[in-house]
């Protein structure tokens, strides 16, 4: 065991918070939806599989950096060794779970379209069952994703840490990226130019007037969530990019600034509806739901 410098200790204690906020955040997301009544919809399917890829990514991604400096050459050699680089040190399960995560919001993009731009479709395009698919292609989408990180992770005795190679990967990982970026930006565009500037009659009734009040809420947070997850992914997918290229490794602050996205979430798009927060505040004071 070697001692931490000042800059480990620093980054392990702001790793720390993140995961702290992390598991909360992302805990009672899970708890709200899988126990409230009501909570069952389609988007909050999404929102469910959006809170346990978050907290996997953070749980899976934060304690190589809280823990490791402790051990930095107490890695076990071998079999182990090998092991625990391809589940925890090199962070393949947190990059696996990202993808989920990725892929979700990406779904969720989609939702809102067809609320916002398609409401005849979509109850059909939308439905429980179909979500319930959507959710399990996400995960599948990120094993066979992530699935070359586990083959190519190995564990170096020469500088006793964690080493991957994988040819042409940082490319795959790029036009993924870039596609699903545009992806999204253009749904969000057609989103608020339906909400904002193509409305040429104002909905009148009250109804109208708190759906469409609703839907712009949504939206609002929909487009927090991506704006957080482009400033705060866009750093580490750089810095992976260069890395393939020219072996450089990416500086810690771009990995807390991934975690940080993972915990943001629950805080940016689920807590914004009143049902959530009337929820919470039961859930936090320990009192049952009326009947």
């Amino acid at each position: 065991m070697s001692a931490m410098t000042f800059q480990e200790i620093v980054f392990a204690v702001l790793f720390s918070v993140v995961l702290v906020f992390n598991i909360a955040g992302n805990s009672l997301v899970i708890y709200i939806i899988t126990n409230g009544r009501g909570m069952k919809t389609s988007t909050n399917y999404l929102l469910l599989n959006l809170a346990v890829a978050d907290i996997l990514c953070g749980v899976f991604l934060t304690p190589k950096f809280i823990i490791q400096p402790f051990f930095r050459h107490s890695v076990p050699d071998g079999v182990l060794g090998e092991w625990l680089c391809k589940l925890l040190l090199f962070c393949n399960i947190a990059w696996m779970a990202s993808s989920a995560s990725i892929f979700t919001m990406v779904c969720l993009s989609v939702e809102r379209y067809f609320a916002v731009c398609r409401p005849h479709n979509f109850r059909q395009r939308f439905s429980p069952k179909i979500v319930k698919v959507l959710v399990m292609v996400s995960w599948i989408y990120a094993v066979v994703v992530a699935s070359p990180t586990f083959v190519f992770t190995h564990f170096s005795r020469e500088s006793f840490a964690c080493d991957m190679n994988i040819p042409g990967h940082s490319i795959f990982i790029l036009i993924e990226s870039v596609c699903f970026l545009i992806l999204m930006v253009f749904l969000l565009t057609k989103i608020c130019m339906s909400l904002w500037c193509k409305q040429t009659v104002e909905p009148t009734g009250e109804r109208d007037i708190a759906d469409n009040k609703k839907k712009k809420k949504v939206t609002w947070c929909v487009l927090a969530v991506v704006v957080t997850f482009i400033v705060c992914w866009f750093p580490s997918y750089l810095y992976y990019i260069i890395d393939g290229f020219t072996s450089r490794t990416p500086i810690l602050v771009t990995l807390l600034l991934a975690s940080v996205n993972a915990a943001l979430d629950p805080y940016l798009f689920s807590f914004q509806s009143s049902r959530f927060k009337v929820l919470i505040k039961k859930v936090l004071c320990c009192r049952k739901e009326s009947s």
